[in-house]
Order: C-alpha cells, then sequence, then structure tokens
C-alpha cells in the first residue's frame, strides 16, 4: 500500500492538534497557505475532506479523527526512536572498575570533555569478573585481569601493565617506627587491596624481607579503599603507580622504597570490532591511552 505524504500528514497532525492553521503555521515555521496546501494534498490522498472549515476555526471530521490518533503516535514512536539513535551515537557507556574509575578517569573528566564536548559520558563502575561483554549495557570495558581470553569479535588492547610500589603516608616516614628499609615494615600495618591475592608475599621476597608475616593486616575488597586507608597513616598498601600520580603530587602519599613488583596483570580497553571506527569510540581510546600514559609517566619521577 502507497504510503501518505509525511510532511503532508505531519502538517495535518500540527493543524488537528491546535484546530487553526495559523497556528499549526506558526508552530512549524510555514505560512499559513503552505499549511493549507499541505491538508489539501492530503484530503485528495485519501479522498475525503479531514477538517470541516467553520467560521471560528476548524473540526475534525469522523475520518480526521479516524486519521488523529494514529498518525500522532506514529510521529511520537518515530522521534522516540531517533532520540535514541541520537543518544546513541552522542552517548559514549563505558563500563569499568570503581578505582581506575576514580583516580584514572575522573580526575581527567575535564580534559575528555573540553577536547569532545559533543559526548556524554556515563560511567558504570562496576566490576564485570568473568562476565561476557555486553554489547546492551556499554560500548567500551576496561577490564583488569592476567591473560585476556575473550571472543574474537571483540578488540582487546592493554593500556596499563600493573607495576605494584609501596605507598604510605608521610607520616609513617618517620615517628617511632620510621620506615627507612623494606625490613621496617615489620613494625607497620599491611593493607591488602585485594582479597586472595599473594601481592605482598611476591613483593616482600622480591625486596628480599623476611620474618614478616605477608597475610597480616587488613584486606579490602578495592585499592580505592586500601588508599584512603593509606593516607590516613593506617599501614602500607601497594598499589599501581599511575593510580597514586595525584596522591604523589599533593603529598598525601609517598613510595618509601624503590622496589617495583611487576605482575602478569593488566588493564585492558574492550570493545567490539564493528564498533571499532566510530568516531565516539576512536576519541574515548585515544585520549585514555594518552591519559594513562601521562599517569605513568608522571609517577617515574617519585
Amino acid at each position: 500500500m502507497k504510503l501518505p505524504p509525511l510532511n503532508a500528514l505531519r502538517v495535518f497532525v500540527a493543524a488537528a492538534e491546535h484546530l487553526s492553521f495559523t497556528r499549526a503555521a506558526t508552530a512549524l515555521h510555514l505560512t499559513q497557505g503552505a499549511v493549507s496546501r499541505h491538508v489539501q494534498t492530503l484530503e485528495e490522498f485519501y479522498g475525503t475532506p479531514l477538517f470541516i472549515r467553520q467560521a471560528r476555526g476548524l473540526a475534525l471530521t469522523a475520518e480526521g479523527e479516524a486519521l488523529e490518533k494514529p498518525a500522532r503516535e506514529a510521529f511520537q514512536l518515530l522521534h522516540e526512536a531517533s532520540e535514541v539513535l541520537r543518544l546513541r551515537q552522542s552517548g559514549l557507556r563505558v563500563r569499568i572498575p570503581p578505582t581506575p574509575a576514580m583516580r584514572w578517569i575522573l580526575p581527567n573528566l575535564p580534559d575528555f570533555q573540553s577536547r569532545h564536548p559533543e559526548y556524554t559520558l556515563h560511567l558504570i563502575t562496576q566490576l564485570i569478573h568473568d562476565k561476557p561483554f555486553n554489547r546492551a549495557e556499554y560500548d567500551l570495558a576496561i577490564i583488569g585481569m592476567a591473560r585476556p581470553d575473550v571472543s574474537p569479535d571483540l578488540r582487546v588492547e592493554c593500556i596499563s601493565r600493573e607495576k605494584l610500589v609501596p605507598v604510605c603516608s608521610p607520616a609513617l616516614m618517620a615517628g617511632e617506627h620510621p620506615l627507612r628499609t623494606p625490613q621496617d615494615l615489620q613494625h607497620h600495618t599491611l593493607l591488602h587491596p585485594w582479597r586472595d591475592q599473594d601481592v605482598w608475599e611476591r613483593w616482600l621476597k622480591l625486596a628480599g624481607v623476611s620474618g614478616i608475616n605477608p597475610e597480616s593486616g587488613v584486606t579490602f575488597d578495592a585499592l580505592e579503599y586500601a588508599l584512603h586507608a593509606a593516607a590516613a597513616g593506617m599501614g602500607v598498601t601497594l598499589a599501581q603507580v599511575s593510580m597514586v600520580t595525584d596522591d604523589l603530587q599533593r603529598g598525601r602519599l609517598v613510595i618509601p622504597f624503590d622496589t617495583v613488583l611487576e605482575t602478569e596483570w593488566a588493564y585492558y580497553l574492550m570493545y567490539s570490532h564493528e564498533m571499532a571506527e566510530l568516531p565516539k569510540i576512536r576519541a574515548f581510546r585515544d585520549w585514555l591511552v594518552q591519559t594513562v600514559a601521562r599517569s605513568e609517566a608522571v609517577s617515574h619521577n617519585f
């Protein structure tokens, strides 16, 4: 079946809403004559009058009333679908663990917004663990893992390999038991940034420290909590060096020893091949890589 002329149908909906060609013309930024011609075109298409012209304005005929509601609802559905598509192009949904979000994204968010004001960033700060990539929920994901083992239809890029250093409050560098050598950790609380990880055991062995129980201390669910505890002087934690740049610059944290534990763990940026060339994906990918690289470069000065 041949569809009615959509421009004429759109004008008809406006005229039916206002029951006035003049007000419809104002709403659509047309002339009254143009509105009248569009309505006439539609009436010729259906072969029946759609309005009754009265001295005080317009009234819909029975045929006009039958057409008005489905036409209005159809344009509303089209508008909603267009808005969803527009938001999908301008909105950028990124799933990221809480600590990288706090350490990499949020402090540098004004920079991204100034470079790309056309995109609205939606952060989904949840851990992914072993869940498959979900295109319906997000466009990109930042995932920490030891070895990338993902679907071949996904593009995976390493953006930061894990390099752990001890960090603590400057207050622990002095006092009754100042931190001068790694062995001095025996007098302080070990803060564990993740559960079920042996990073303190591995770091102590790398630093040549003995006589310290690597499982002692306080364990947290995320690095962010351990960093807050360390800044408050509660103990010493291991931290990804690129995530503590701001704390080091502001003097909230210091690195007491220069032993660096490089693990098999890394943070990866993940997105589908089919979206790889979208401007919003390329914009965020390039910005994130530059941001993390800048943080790692700055951290080398401490």
